[in-house]
């Protein structure tokens, strides 16, 4: 088994400043400086002494990385062949080898992530070590969205107002259809939706109709609606409603959206808003359907539970992504703030860590955790994770870094 990100950690704690090496082919080496981290395994601005001579440039660590212009050094687990650089110069290469304890340490946190065997030492931490811990995962979640966000943004021609309503749409149909909504949000424009709302039914007509549910609506007025806003209707077949709960299935959801568009002007606005958990309750929790009416032919309740999931899902990154392309830095805290007035997720991606005693108190920390098991602990980087991080340089501080 390899172990580049074990020494790529070690570099980065400056572990190996000030440390001297012999290189492959008997080159004295000296660490002066430990540089930036350019990506993943290559450092930038490295300053090395080889033989008497100082040096600047890169170094990667491992033996799989392309070599980058400018590189110096290149350390690696077992001695390999002398190897030339992009500028056919001969690279410094060293050679390591990590003390057993260190590595019996990093392969029993690695051997213990995928069933989230962290979840104990998370929750005997202080609650100081904790927050920082669940802010900074929390905070790189969001940055993630964001990427999704500004993605939707882009192709929404800079139009905060369709991203809005693309991101909606998606949300309220789930995992399930969402690259369908996608598609009807672009077919289904909110400058469409926006201009129809005091038609009575035309908004539902629009969404249900446009979403190929063409024996559900007014014909006359979908006809007359598609041909006036240019709609170009899916089929009922782009669906995926195999063994749906009535509540879940599109034509549903639709009619709850179209609820929510008549309830509200400026929905964006209202969204930005919202400074806690009820704020976003009230704003998408939508009645009961009146005695008598069937579900699946009313927009249904949207409850407490879904108006949840809405807020952790999409009022969140949103406004989190508003407010950095915005430049409004109240509005990524804000951000933070609701969802720590969201109640905790519950889900099978948690129950490892809720079963090992690490239990989520808000939405803050549920959608931490999921960052922190499905980022670092599904894949095994325990070397990159803050909590990994602290205990291997633990460890060795009390071990030998390195027998070369």
């Amino acid at each position: 088994m390899g172990y580049g990100s074990l020494l790529n950690l070690l570099w980065r704690t400056g572990e190996l400043v000030g440390r001297g090496f012999v290189g492959v082919s008997g080159e004295r080496v000296e660490v002066v400086s430990r540089g930036e981290q350019a990506s993943g395994n290559v450092w930038s601005g490295v300053d090395i002494v080889v033989d008497g001579e100082r040096r600047r440039g890169t170094v990667v660590i491992g033996g799989s990385t392309e070599l980058p212009q400018n590189v110096v050094l290149r350390i690696v687990e077992s001695c390999v062949p002398p190897v030339l650089g992009p500028d056919d110069e001969l690279v410094t290469q060293v050679t390591y080898s990590i003390d057993p304890g260190l590595v019996e340490r990093y392969d029993a946190l690695r051997a213990g992530a995928a069933k989230r065997g962290c979840a104990g030492r998370i929750a005997s931490k202080d609650p100081l070590y904790r927050t920082e811990l669940m802010t900074a995962l929390l905070v790189r979640r969001l940055q993630r969205k964001t990427a999704r966000v500004e993605e939707v943004f882009a192709n929404s021609q800079r139009d905060w107002n369709q991203t809005f309503w693309v991101l909606l749409l998606e949300v309220m149909g789930g995992n399930r259809n969402r690259e369908v909504y996608s598609e009807l949000a672009r077919r289904v424009r909110m400058i469409t939706v926006s201009r129809e709302k005091g038609t009575a039914g035309a908004v539902e007509t629009l969404l249900v109709g446009g979403a190929g549910f063409l024996d559900d609506v007014d014909g006359g007025l979908f006809r007359h609606l598609a041909a006036k806003h240019s709609v170009v209707p899916l089929r009922t077949g782009d669906w995926d409603v195999a063994r749906m709960y009535p509540v879940n299935h599109p034509k549903n959801r639709l009619r709850q959206v179209a609820a929510l568009v008549g309830k509200h002007d400026f929905l964006l606005d209202r969204v930005l808003d919202c400074l806690n958990g009820e704020d976003v309750e009230r704003l998408f929790s939508l009645p009961s359907p009146p005695v008598g009416v069937p579900l699946s032919r009313s927009a249904g309740r949207l409850g407490a539970s879904k108006a949840s999931l809405v807020g952790i899902n999409l009022v969140a990154p949103l406004m989190f992504a508003y407010g950095r392309g915005t430049g409004r830095d109240e509005l990524c805290e804000r951000a933070l703030d609701l969802l720590g007035s969201i109640g905790a997720e519950e889900n099978s991606k948690l129950r490892g860590w809720y079963d090992g005693g690490c239990r989520a108190a808000s939405a803050f920390e549920s959608q931490a955790l999921l960052e922190l098991g499905n980022e670092f602990c599904a894949h095994g980087l325990c070397a990159e994770c803050r909590l990994g991080r602290g205990e291997i340089v633990q460890v060795n501080k009390k071990l030998p870094i390195f027998a070369v």
